[in-house]
């Protein structure tokens, strides 16, 4: 009986325990501060600025898919990749052997009947004048001499268009920006040979969300990074705003924006992706914070701010839930127009777990 009552003691003992320990465990923790971080606000300069949605592409004002206009077999091909080539320059040559025989075989036949229709036609004209043959003779003759000629032409017309299309050239001073054939490949026509773009007008093609387009305007200066010079910032301007904006139903409206350098710079090339950043102004003296601390509660705009002196990491707070006024955004930061004054430390991590107003913080 004794080990049955000590046995009970001793389970009440430890549930007792376990109770009191969850009980402290849940009293500690709800005092520990939330770990925040923190900004001083001070007054400066807040950049206003927009961006593109994505990546963006340089691009060449000037660029063109050079294809075969007929079936042939590619003999020569001069180029490569990155070559420089002029006006008029041989790209691609096709072979025109056997269809060069078929081509003079049917010129050198329309020509014998074309002179000899012109032989007959000189023949029926001087009996005509005779009077020994009807006129109907002569009309016939005549008709026979003009199919013969037409035949001719377009026999002689043909030959040259097969001997030009049998040499694609550069229409233009370029850079061979792709190579799509080789020698020795048998093309058809409306096969692509290669892409011929002009290094020296080139710009970047950016999509910038229909939200921000309204801000936008030709001449605009524009910040582009280019990403294989990480390091270095080139300055450009809009050049022209697309009128449409294009997206479906689901997709992210966007309008095109050409961006063009102000200088030219031997380094960049069609293709290379970058980004940009569209300055629409400049505001001095401002009070702004990160835009991620900007809280938006039952359509009012909202900020957390530690109070306290000079909060350094390790320092104690408490967490105030304070309503502002916002103004101009750059995405990054936004102005605060009031509802705070310099010298507050805003809360940058609103989404700390625990973080509440009149919560206990500490400084990261």
């Amino acid at each position: 009986m004794s080990k049955i009552v000590n046995l009970l003691k001793s389970k009440l003992f430890w549930t007792a325990a376990i109770v009191v320990a969850a009980v402290l465990l849940i009293a500690l923790s709800g005092k520990k501060p939330v770990s925040v971080k923190t900004i001083e606000l001070r007054p400066g300069e807040l950049r206003v600025i927009v961006n593109a949605t994505t990546t963006s592409t340089i691009k060449s004002e000037t660029e063109v898919t050079l294809s075969a206009q007929r079936t042939g077999r590619v003999i020569k091909l001069p180029i490569k990749e990155g070559d420089l080539v002029r006006s008029g320059a041989l790209v691609a040559q096709l072979d025109l052997a056997e269809e060069s025989v078929q081509t003079e075989n049917v010129l050198l036949q329309s020509k014998a009947t074309y002179d000899e229709a012109g032989k007959n036609l000189k023949r029926i004209e001087d009996l005509f004048n005779k009077g020994m043959v009807a006129q109907q003779d002569l009309d016939a003759s005549r008709r026979a001499y003009e199919i013969a000629q037409s035949q001719y032409q377009a026999a002689a017309a043909d030959a040259v268009v097969k001997r030009d299309y049998s040499a694609i050239r550069a229409p233009f001073d370029g850079v061979i920006a792709k190579k799509s054939a080789e020698v020795g490949e048998i093309v058809m026509p409306g096969k692509e040979i290669a892409t011929i773009v002009n290094p020296d007008k080139i710009y970047v093609l950016a999509t910038i969300d229909e939200v921000e387009v309204g801000r936008l305007k030709v001449g605009q200066p524009v910040e582009i990074t280019v990403d294989a010079f990480p390091e270095e910032k080139f300055e450009g301007s809009i050049r022209r705003i697309s009128p449409i904006v294009s997206g479906g139903k689901l997709e992210t409206r966007t309008a095109d924006v050409w961006v063009y350098f102000n200088k030219k710079d031997a380094r960049l090339k069609p293709g290379m992706s970058s980004d940009i950043e569209i300055l629409i102004t400049t505001l001095q003296n401002v009070l702004s914070v990160p835009s991620q601390a900007v809280l938006e509660r039952e359509g009012k705009k909202q900020v957390y701010v530690a109070t306290g002196s000079a909060l350094k990491p390790g320092a104690k707070a408490t967490a105030k839930l304070k309503p502002v006024e916002i103004g101009i955004t750059n995405w990054s930061y936004t102005e605060v127009t009031k509802g705070l004054s310099a010298g507050a430390f805003v809360i940058t991590t609103p989404e700390a777990t625990g973080l509440k107003d009149e919560a206990k913080v500490v400084v990261e």
